[in-house]
């Protein structure tokens, strides 16, 4: 069986890992809501960080063929 991606419980947008400035943070794009997979604390990402993300994650639905939510 294939692995199921994590869904943010508020917005239903899938979680995705990065690495945040040596940081490996896990969340959601949408409601910028982020854990420190180390530590544990949550924390937001600057508006200029979103709005990159976000530039990537259309560019990834693109690619892919993914309709837009």
């Amino acid at each position: 069986m294939g692995h199921q991606p994590k869904i943010c419980r508020q917005c239903k947008l899938p979680l995705i890992e990065l690495d945040a400035y040596g940081e490996s943070l896990c969340g959601c794009v949408g409601c910028n809501n982020w854990q420190a997979l180390e530590s544990g604390e949550w924390r937001h990402l600057s508006d200029d960080d979103i709005a990159a993300l976000k530039g990537m994650v259309t560019r990834w639905r693109k690619a892919a063929q993914w309709p837009d939510p």
